[in-house]
């Protein structure tokens, strides 16, 4: 189930998490034990800058992994939970930014997600590229794409592929009025995180961090959880 899948993944994430800062820890108290008097200050920097080199390419690729694969789980569980309870725009803004884990989740489930929720929402801009996605899925039998097709046809026909309303949020790099669920701000291409408790792009410049998985919240979302809704640690 995906909610095994997140534990499971959120576990390895810890894991490679806590075996990272025991290796910084070995190799600040190793140093510590040599004679400074030895070391100039630029083979001390240049010692330090390697680590980071090597925690970059080998250990940070790891523990990102990891925690993608956490928040394909989580976020894939939250737009269903949007969904059934009739909160239809905050479902397609959810799976809006699932679609960052086509490479995790079955492109299929994510794309058909969105195009039902993006059509409940009356969004169908959105709800039109869903199914331009749809149509070119691989491995797709051709009665399946044909249902797709004929589907697309029957909404299209009756409504124009135009979103029927459109909130507006301000580019925290630009400042320009872009659609509140853009991803990435189309003039000037800046790319917003996601707020882990509504799946939300956030565009404030205060927010919440995890101190364990460092995903970010808005301040006022996080204020009625106990724990982060992605790692569970206690807030």
């Amino acid at each position: 189930t995906p909610l095994r899948l997140k534990k499971l993944y959120v576990l390895g994430a810890l894991l490679i998490e806590n075996y990272h800062e025991q290796n910084k820890a070995k190799a600040a108290a190793m140093r510590s034990k040599t004679d400074s008097k030895r070391i100039d200050a630029q083979a001390a920097l240049s010692g330090l800058l390697a680590e980071d080199d090597s925690v970059s390419v080998i250990d940070s690729k790891m523990i990102d992994g990891a925690w993608r694969g956490a928040e394909a789980c989580h976020f894939y569980m939250l737009a269903q939970q949007q969904l059934y309870q009739g909160n239809v725009d905050a479902a397609m803004k959810t799976t809006l930014h699932l679609t960052d884990y086509d490479d995790i989740l079955d492109p299929l489930e994510i794309f058909s997600l969105l195009a039902l929720a993006s059509c409940a929402a009356r969004q169908f801009s959105v709800c039109s590229r869903a199914f331009i996605k749809l149509e070119s899925v691989e491995g797709m039998a051709q009665a399946e794409r044909d249902a797709f097709q004929k589907l697309a046809l029957d909404i299209f026909t009756k409504n124009s592929p135009k979103d029927n309303r459109t909130g507006k949020a301000e580019c925290t790099g630009c400042e320009t009025l872009i659609p509140d669920y853009c991803q990435v701000c189309p003039s000037c291409d800046t790319k917003f995180p996601t707020c882990i408790v509504t799946g939300r792009p956030l565009m404030d410049y205060q927010f919440w961090l995890c101190p364990v998985c460092k995903h970010r919240a808005y301040e006022q979302e996080i204020q009625s959880h106990k724990f982060c809704p992605l790692c569970h640690v206690p807030i």
